[in-house]
């Protein structure tokens, strides 16, 4: 069960999903949130997309969380 302020890996999204699946109810109805140390602030995942052939750093239809 993810209760704790302990950093936990996630190289990939499939560590994502394990990382989801130890959480409670409680925890999985809240909205996804990320942080940003750079400017010490919080923001919420509002999308996911997957990159196009043009995208100059990911490769074609790489999966990724925007805000």
């Amino acid at each position: 069960m993810l209760t704790t302020n302990a950093p936990y890996g996630c190289q990939t999204f499939k560590d994502l999903l394990t990382m989801l699946q130890s959480m409670t109810p409680e925890q999985l109805d809240f909205t996804p949130t990320v942080y940003d140390p750079d400017s010490d602030e919080y923001h919420s995942v509002t999308t996911l997309l997957t990159a196009s052939d043009t995208n100059q750093i990911l490769d074609e239809d790489h999966p990724y969380l925007t805000f």
